[in-house]
């Protein structure tokens, strides 16, 4: 049995051409193949038939439609019902749609493999299967629109990995009118406009070249209000000098690869200039995301200002060989703290790999979004998560990729690495402060700038903030520095003025926590000392040990609370002191102690 849907629907046995003319099943066969060896409901189906309005038959209808297609389809691809819906089991050597996905992700395999020429051979035959718009006749139906849309999605894709496939090979002149056409029916695809634009280069073409960039870029701006991408930007720029490294490689040498869709490191946040210690949580990050094993994620948590962005950045850079189609950092919240939305973020992956607008159907970005990173090797660094429901969708969406995951709160994934970032010790916060401000300053006045890190509770956002204004009044000494923040609240003073923006975060921060955490946490900072025990919160609290205990383990699994050195009793390990963290206690300590109960 051969059934062809990448064009009209046409279906064969042992040479024969089988129709399937009756509008109703022909609907519903449309559909299954649509959805290929997945289960489409017969809610969905019945939609489909009827839309809004099925008839009072319609169940026996259905059935009728069903006994139909077994009738057309042979043993060779059984149509079977699975609950809630219907099944049909199909392969790649029976359904043009499997054998171009199979196609497809060979020849991207080869392409990453080092192997451009199998890779153009088995993309273009996976682009040869393509006879015209999806299903025509019946596009008109939401839901195998939907599919269809999906399916050129695809095509779109291995359109633009063949023809980077075939630019490595030196085969641009027979890319040209192709691209041309594909080009002018899809203006904004910037792969697509990008091979388009060095073909054209290398055929001795540099005006049309530099004429194919300037159309783009008036479409963008006209259209979406976008710019181009960084890669379309730097290719431009290459064209116009020149650049020799756009030429074909000389006779006798060879590419070892197709070239990179991908983002380089412009689609990361820079390094930090001043990076100090965390040698080891580095070395756990760097050892899981350089495993050979595809798609690890890794979540990175702890407290505001603790420094997890710039970890994940420090590392996503020293990562580039492991991860050459691209490293793409997004930001997961929005200015005010609050998360956004999926569509937006996916879009925004999409971008930093080098494809234009998403499409606004947020299923159909996704599965760009898989196809994007299916057999390459890309990291996302996905900054600053709301919860669990949030990396679960994109995780969903990404496909291929590797994550690595920061968040203020510890995320519940089984399949990730995790890692709790604590406190810088005060040895790594003395080592920032001289980056910031000179070593030899620092080990001039080294127990003030001992004093200095401790107060700032080994967050690095309160080192670099403290070094800022010590580097603007060189003749300030540490120690006379020293003696006006031990006061209450005096290094939190120094954030708010000189980065009001890490206050604000340290303040959203706070306001995640659930009112009664919010009770709990002011009465704890109420007692002497950022330190205690158990039962000096049990006391604050107003409740027993274990409900207390209860209330600590969830601000210690939010990093509010800090366990310190562990003692050992009666063959169980509990902490011999809590604290609260970094700068939160002065935070907390701002405004007065609510009075009201703890619902425990």
């Amino acid at each position: 049995m051969k059934i062809k849907i990448l064009g009209s629907l046409e279906m064969s046995a042992a040479g024969r051409q089988v129709d399937c003319d009756a509008m109703k099943p022909r609907t519903m066969l449309g559909l299954l193949l649509c959805q290929a060896n997945r289960t489409v409901p017969v809610s969905v189906l019945r939609e489909a038939l009827w839309d809004d309005a099925p008839p009072r038959t319609a169940h026996k209808n259905l059935q009728s439609y069903v006994s139909t297609l077994r009738a057309l389809l042979t043993d060779r691809v059984p149509l079977v019902y699975r609950p809630p819906g219907y099944l049909l089991r199909v392969g790649p050597e029976e359904l043009d749609a499997l054998r171009f996905a199979d196609l497809a992700r060979q020849g991207r395999l080869a392409a990453r493999n080092g192997h451009p020429a199998t890779a153009a051979d088995l993309l273009g035959q996976a682009i040869r299967l393509w006879r015209g718009p999806v299903l025509p006749d019946l596009v008109s139906v939401p839901a195998i629109a939907v599919g269809a849309t999906q399916l050129r999605e695809r095509y779109l894709v291995a359109y633009e990995d063949w023809a980077e496939a075939s630019l490595a090979l030196g085969r641009h002149a027979d890319l040209i009118d192709g691209l041309d056409e594909i080009c002018w029916e899809h203006p904004f695809r910037e792969r697509l406009r990008r091979a388009q634009m060095l073909a054209l280069y290398r055929a001795g073409r540099q005006t049309e070249a530099l004429a194919q960039y300037d159309t783009i870029r008036q479409a963008l701006a006209r259209e979406l209000g976008l710019t181009p991408s960084p890669l379309l930007t730097r290719l431009h720029e290459a064209i116009l000098a020149g650049d020799r490294s756009l030429d074909i490689e000389p006779p006798g040498r060879t590419r070892t690869a197709a070239p990179r869709c991908a983002a380089t490191e412009a689609d990361l946040a820079r390094t930090v200039a001043d990076f100090t210690g965390r040698d080891r949580e580095a070395g756990v990050l760097l050892n899981v995301l350089s495993a050979p094993a595809p798609a690890a994620v890794v979540a990175v948590t702890g407290a505001a200002g603790v420094g997890k962005t710039a970890l994940a950045v420090h590392c996503a850079h020293r990562l580039g060989s492991r991860y050459p189609d691209g490293r793409v950092l997004v930001r997961l919240r929005a200015p005010d703290g609050t998360p956004r939305a999926e569509a937006d973020l996916v879009a925004e992956l999409l971008q930093g790999l080098g494809h234009g607008p998403a499409p606004a159907d947020g299923p159909t970005s996704a599965a760009l979004l898989r196809e994007a990173t299916a057999a390459r090797r890309v990291l996302f660094v996905l900054d600053d998560a709301a919860g669990d429901e949030q990396v679960g969708s994109l995780l969903c969406a990404a496909g291929d990729a590797a994550v690595l995951v920061t968040s203020r709160r510890r995320l519940m994934m089984d399949t990730a690495a995790h890692l709790r970032l604590e406190p810088m010790t005060v040895t790594e916060s003395v080592s920032l402060l001289g980056r910031r401000i000179g070593a030899q300053r620092v080990a001039a006045e080294g127990v003030a700038a001992a004093r200095l890190a401790e107060a700032c509770g080994g967050l690095p956002l309160a080192v670099r903030v403290v070094g800022a204004k010590l580097a603007a009044l060189p003749h300030l000494s540490l120690s006379r520095y020293a003696d006006r923040l031990i006061g209450e609240g005096q290094v939190l003073d120094q954030v708010r003025a000189g980065d009001h923006q890490a206050y604000a975060r340290l303040a959203q921060w706070l306001g995640e926590a659930t009112p009664d955490d919010r009770v709990a946490l002011r009465r704890l900072a109420a007692l002497d000392g950022a330190e205690f025990t158990l039962d000096d919160a049990a006391a604050v609290l107003g409740v027993d040990t274990a409900r207390a205990e209860d209330t600590v383990e969830r601000l210690i699994e939010a990093h509010f609370v800090e366990a310190r050195a562990a003692e050992v009793q009666a063959h169980a390990v509990a902490p011999a002191f809590l604290a609260l963290a970094g700068l939160l206690r002065a935070l907390l300590r701002e405004a007065p102690v609510p009075v009201f109960t703890i619902n425990t």
